[in-house]
């Protein structure tokens, strides 16, 4: 299929706490993509230099975002 779609796609990010602990928080990303696969590079790139994990990718049922810029 060619035509962009919309998926959400659920990344779970670590990060250090101010006692020094590692701990985790879950991210989610709407992203206008081709495929899943097409997700996982546009996650990754902007997710560049964090520790993170692509825990999923959801085609979504959202047609088009409408934004007041």
């Amino acid at each position: 299929m060619s035509e962009k779609q919309y998926f959400k796609a659920v990344v779970r990010v670590s990060y250090e706490d101010n006692k020094g602990r590692i701990k985790f928080r879950k991210e989610e990303y709407l992203v206008n993509a081709i495929s899943p696969t097409d997700v996982e590079v546009l996650v990754t790139k902007e997710m560049e230099g964090t520790e993170f994990e692509i825990s999923s990718i959801v085609l979504t049922k959202i047609l088009s975002v409408l934004d007041n810029r």
